[in-house]
């Protein structure tokens, strides 16, 4: 008998557990984490939770959480083996012996890791998992059934060529952008007004470009740059005008969260003050 589950991402949905329970009281979630080393982080790891479709979970998933926060899958084997399965995809080996997270339950991921590989390959990393349904129609279908689930160890048995992780980080990139996007459109509408889909992504790289240009380029840099890119574009901080602003970024003795942290503060002011208008 085929069952459909949801994997969803505990650490993109806030309150997931308080959310599931008023959803489907009776569902068992199961958090891959646990019985891991990674056992710690399970509050804001991968959960799987058996779903059927029609349900207000069913529907929550499709309206909030498919394109970014979870994959909708489908398994005929037991759920203990679906679990074992599953639990052994969460880290991946890297070259050079490094294990690191693998977020597979990211749908971006997991389209850019399985779309394209042969049948025998995507059939043997789907393991007991027969159809992953993705946003707008797509899937992924296993071809041969009856491969046998992975299990668990301290040491991946997956691997990622490099190759491989730059394919994949092409889908960390876009998410990435997206929350650049969500984050302008709630707090810096003006910005992206009557901007296209396209548009609206080349405004975000454009001020990852600025950022990086006063050597900011980490995400959580990079989100506090957004602030003043909205105010001032792609000539900040060049410009007559600007001439505070480049003392902040050129200050000694601070850390370069305190420059970007003084960058707002100045923005801040000069509202205030009407020196520039919001």
């Amino acid at each position: 008998m085929t069952r459909a589950y949801l994997l969803l991402d505990s650490n993109q949905i806030p309150d997931l557990h308080v959310r599931l329970f008023q959803m489907a009281p009776k569902a068992a979630p199961q958090a891959l984490y646990l019985t891991t080393r990674y056992a710690d982080l399970a509050n804001i790891g991968p959960l799987l939770v058996a779903v059927e479709p029609n349900t207000a979970l069913a529907n929550t998933f499709a309206e909030e959480w498919q394109t970014r926060a979870g994959i909708w899958l489908e398994s005929e084997a037991n759920e203990s083996d679906l679990i074992a399965h599953l639990r052994s995809l969460v880290h991946v080996q890297l070259e050079g012996g490094v294990s690191a997270f693998f977020r597979f339950y990211d749908p971006r991921i997991t389209r850019l890791w399985l779309g394209d590989l042969p049948d025998a390959e995507r059939d043997r990393l789907m393991g007991p998992v027969r159809l992953i349904r993705l946003a707008n129609g797509l899937f992924i279908r296993q071809e041969n059934p009856d491969q046998p689930s992975g299990q668990y160890a301290a040491t991946p048995w997956l691997s990622l060529s490099t190759q491989q992780l730059e394919h994949l980080c092409q889908g960390k990139r876009s998410q990435f952008t997206q929350r650049m996007i969500d984050h302008c459109q709630r707090y810096f509408p003006q910005c992206l007004q009557g901007l296209d889909p396209q548009a609206q992504q080349q405004w975000a790289q454009d001020c990852q470009r600025n950022a990086a240009r006063q050597g900011y380029s980490a995400e959580d840099e990079v989100m506090c740059w957004i602030g003043v890119y909205a105010y001032f574009g792609e000539t900040f901080p060049d410009v007559p005008g600007h001439e505070v602003y480049r003392q902040v970024l050129a200050a000694r003795n601070v850390t370069p969260q305190q420059r970007l942290d003084h960058l707002q503060d100045e923005l801040t002011r000069q509202l205030m003050t009407g020196e520039v208008t919001a």
